[in-house]
Order: structure tokens, then C-alpha cells, then sequence
């Protein structure tokens, strides 16, 4: 088990899965890296919910100025096609039978609206509401410069997918009836399903051994 006093590493993340933010929870200090390589097809621009027909891999499209070597704190987002719209209705078509929904989506949709200009913008601001919704003390900081060496957990290689950070208890998700608990999904598929209890439900998290630095 991970102990309570660790600072964490991880890369600017947009929606990531609920098991981060159980691991967040026990953290005193959350150490973002905006400074890397800017990698592609990763969790810092993507996020995966439960649709009624599979588990959808949402986008939020990029632009890196400098190629291959734009870090990430450089890299801008596309709006040259609606991809708020597209969120939006795919969000609403998963979510709309989840007994929170209404209560969490306007407030995603806004910051989708507000048009950051900066992936690092945008998942900043979200980030903020996630650890208020979960209510997640540890402060955040952000890096002047890449990290070669880290005291405490670095979870920079890890995050580069969604498929493994399984909860260990299940919580009611529609569609459940048809593909049982789909695991490794967003924050925000915790968050529209149990509300305010999210932040409870994930304490009961315990089992950090298939993650690096733990």
C-alpha cells in the first residue's frame, strides 16, 4: 500500500481513470510534468467512457508547433472541427440514465467551450474540479523544467493508457446489466454514477502493486 506522505509525478492528464485520483487521495503533493516530449495517443488528451454499444475513446485534438519535439506545455488544441459538440453528445448518450449527471456535465461542457488554447489549460481547470468533486487535498505543482529524477512515486511511463488501472470495487454504471462493470474508465464515469460518494467509494481502494513507484 502506498503510504499517505508521497508526492506523486504524473503528466498533464485530461480525464483520467478513477484509480489515479484513489492514489491522489493519499497524496500531500501532486508533481505534473509539463515539460516532457509531448507523446502521442496517451491519456493527456483522450479519456475512455462507457457508451451503450462499447467503451469509446474520446479525443481532443492537437497541434504541435515544434513536430516531434514540442513539450507539452507547448502544445495547442485544435478546434478546426467541433469537437466539444462531439463530446458533448457522446457524454449525454452514455450518461444521460446516470443518477448525476446533470449535476456534474454543465460544468464539464463550460471548460470544453471556454476554448483553451493550451491542452495544459484545459486540463488544469479540470483537474481543479476533479480533486473539489473527490475532495483531494494535495496541492499541485507544476514543473519549470523536465524531471530526470523524482523523490517519490513517478508515474509518467505508466500513464500512457487506460486499461490498466482496475478498481477493485465495482459501482453501479449503466448498461451494467449487458457488459458487467467496465473497468478503467474516466473519472467522470465514477463521478456521474455515485456523486458525492465518489470520493468515499474510491478510499476503499487499497491494491497499488501493479503500478510503478508503489
Amino acid at each position: 500500500m502506498c503510504s499517505q506522505s508521497d508526492k506523486i509525478l504524473i503528466p498533464s492528464l485530461l480525464a483520467p481513470p478513477a484509480k489515479l485520483f484513489a492514489m491522489l487521495q493519499r497524496s500531500e503533493e501532486i508533481v505534473i510534468d509539463i515539460h516532457e516530449t509531448y507523446p502521442k495517443q496517451t491519456l493527456r488528451n483522450r479519456y475512455f467512457v462507457g457508451s451503450p454499444n462499447d467503451v469509446r475513446s474520446l479525443v481532443v485534438p492537437v497541434h504541435k508547433p515544434n513536430g516531434h519535439r514540442t513539450k507539452t506545455s507547448e502544445i495547442e488544441i485544435d478546434y478546426s472541427e467541433n469537437w466539444p459538440l462531439y463530446h458533448k453528445k457522446t457524454l449525454t448518450t452514455a450518461y444521460s440514465k446516470s443518477p448525476f449527471f446533470l449535476y456534474y456535465a454543465d460544468y464539464i461542457f463550460a471548460e470544453f467551450e471556454k476554448k483553451h488554447n493550451r491542452l495544459t489549460d484545459l486540463n488544469a481547470a479540470l483537474l481543479n474540479v476533479f480533486k473539489k468533486w473527490l475532495n483531494i487535498s494535495a496541492a499541485v505543482v507544476y514543473t519549470d523544467d523536465f524531471v530526470r529524477e523524482f523523490e517519490g512515486r513517478d508515474l509518467r511511463t505508466f500513464c500512457k493508457n487506460g486499461t490498466e488501472w482496475t478498481l477493485q470495487h465495482s459501482y453501479y454504471q449503466p448498461f451494467d446489466e449487458v457488459y458487467g462493470f467496465r473497468n478503467s474508465l474516466s473519472v467522470l464515469d465514477i463521478l456521474f454514477n455515485l456523486g458525492p460518494e465518489a470520493g468515499e467509494h474510491l478510499k476503499k481502494e487499497t491494491d497499488y502493486a501493479g503500478l510503478q513507484g508503489c
